[in-house]
């Protein structure tokens, strides 16, 4: 397989991670997180930053197996503020031992 066709494979297995990230956003926050699911107001809505965070973080082309996604939301005190959700997509011995991360940040 060349490098080409194993770069375009690791991103056929980040793509459903990405969707499922998507579609139970809430849901995965309060399983995993839940301190953080709490402090956020949902009934304000939240909404995806895919391009905000590809101009942040340049990834593309190696092969990477990250499902990341920044979302935008407001806490329960009504300021906005960001949330990083990074996800090392299990399948490689080493990324299996790493857990997902998730950051609450205030949005500038």
């Amino acid at each position: 397989m060349t490098d080409r066709n194993q770069a375009a494979a690791s991103s056929d297995h980040d793509s459903p991670w990405k969707e499922a990230l998507e579609r139970y956003f809430p849901d995965f926050l309060a399983l995993l997180f839940p301190h953080i699911h709490a402090e956020i107001d949902w009934t304000r809505g939240h909404s995806f930053l895919d391009k905000e965070l590809q101009r942040i973080v340049r990834d593309a082309e190696t092969g990477r197996r990250y499902a990341d996604k920044l979302v935008a939301v407001a806490r329960r005190d009504g300021s906005p503020a960001w949330v990083l959700v990074h996800v090392e997509v299990q399948g490689e011995p080493e990324a299996a031992q790493r857990p997902a991360h998730v950051r609450l940040q205030p949005s500038a």
